[in-house]
């Protein structure tokens, strides 16, 4: 196991094994970090950390996802399981929905508590007992933006994911943890105070005192209950008038606001420049897939990457069969799908080029989402290198005839965000 660890360092960080285990051996300690703010919230700044403590910090995280067999959740396979269950749910008498998260959740985790369980049930070597013990000790938050991080909380949550299912046993259909995101479907009534109540005692025992749940976000709904909707992970499911019928489900008006906003960036860019193709282009990528094989920031690691909202969004398509068809969609997802691009060009009074009023007309945009279409940024599956160069010629106006396929492909994801 560890002599794979090894391997797999050497690989990533382009170096000789006896290199990696002898930074292993001589660091035996991490220089506190620099942080920085994204988005409002404290983050690690991985750039700062020498190259030899990422090393060490890769390690552990990996020896930590083996031995404790560490599953972190997956928001694809979350949705599919919710989007296979919540259409029945009007079928049953009763039903209880609490969605619930937790109020500053990397900074509130008691660090030591994790050290316990590691000593108390993973077969370590008393050298990587002692860095964990002495990292969990001085290390009083787990700051987001590193992976060791991710591992050690995940082992405090796979504790609470199980206290949470034995004690809603009774009842239980579903229930889910996305990070700090939870979900918890019953088929009985129960009160909001009573639940709160038991996952209250639940996050004490297994994360700690200062954990708390975030009561801004905190919804109940059961089964009587009419006109509601529920956010999670990027989705809305909304219940109608009566009381036996059946939820709608979307994009969440959050992220319906992210994507109405690129569109509008398009738009207004394109009455500045006039470039119908780089217009035409960057409407289509909102709506594909985008498909990259390469490296990420911070990491020589080849690997699978995908965005847009196609793949973020791909459960709506089972309730979209054929274009026409929003029956089953809220209405304001099923507006930003069918008026989102010719509502920026009204509210920004931008003549529509007759090219992107005939391709609304005949339903483009809606149908690269529909269909699964791809941009595949893969130099022998994908995209050709020259294919590459043409598409980035669009949005990219100086010489790109220097640049390698990966460079072509990063200048690219750059001009589409």
């Amino acid at each position: 196991m560890r002599r794979k660890i090894i391997r797999e360092l050497a690989d990533s960080h382009e170096k000789e094994e006896h290199e990696i285990l002898n930074i292993l051996k001589e660091y035996k300690e991490i220089t506190p970090y620099v942080t920085k703010i994204i988005k409002g919230r404290k983050v690690i700044d991985k750039s700062k950390i020498i190259i030899e403590e990422q090393i060490v910090l890769d390690y552990y995280k990996l020896l930590l996802n083996r031995y404790c067999n560490i599953r972190f959740p997956n928001r694809s396979y979350i949705m599919t399981e919710l989007m296979n269950l919540i259409p029945h749910l009007n079928r049953y008498n009763k039903y209880t929905i609490y969605k619930f998260d937790f109020k500053d959740f990397f900074y509130s985790i008691n660090s030591k508590n994790i050290f316990k369980f590691i000593f108390n049930s993973v077969d370590l070597k008393t050298s990587e007992f002692q860095f964990l013990r002495d990292y969990t000790d001085k290390t009083r938050e787990l700051t987001p933006g590193i992976g060791l991080h991710n591992s050690l909380i995940e082992i405090n949550g796979d504790l609470f994911d199980l206290e949470m299912k034995k004690m809603f046993n009774e009842g239980f259909l579903y229930y889910a943890r996305y990070v700090d995101d939870c979900i918890l479907i019953l088929d009985e009534k129960i009160a909001e105070d009573k639940i709160e109540k038991k996952i209250s005692e639940l996050i004490k025992k297994c994360f700690g005192s200062k954990m708390k749940m975030n009561s801004e976000k905190t919804q109940c709904f059961h089964s009587e209950c009419v006109n509601f909707e529920i956010d999670y992970l990027g989705y809305v499911f909304q219940k109608g008038q009566a009381k036996q019928s059946s939820f709608k489900f979307g994009v969440s008006r959050k992220k319906l606001d992210k994507y109405t906003n690129q569109i509008n960036d398009i738009v207004l860019e394109f009455a500045d420049n006039g470039d119908i193709e780089a217009l035409n282009l960057k409407l289509e990528l909102i709506f594909k897939r985008i498909v990259y094989y390469g490296k990420r920031s911070n990491n020589k690691k080849y690997r699978w990457q995908v965005r847009g909202i196609s793949d973020s969004y791909k459960e709506l398509k089972r309730f979209m069969r054929n274009n026409e068809d929003y029956s089953k969609i809220t209405k304001q997802t099923e507006s930003f799908f069918k008026w989102s691009i010719e509502r920026s060009f009204k509210k920004n009074k931008i003549e529509m080029p007759a090219k992107i009023e005939n391709q609304l007309k005949n339903k483009k945009f809606i149908s690269c989402f529909l269909n699964n279409r791809a941009l595949l940024l893969h130099q022998k599956i994908g995209l050709s290198h020259s294919g590459l160069k043409d598409k980035l010629s669009i949005v990219y106006k100086n010489n790109v005839e220097s640049f390698n396929y990966s460079e072509l492909a990063n200048k690219l994801l750059g001009k589409i965000k």
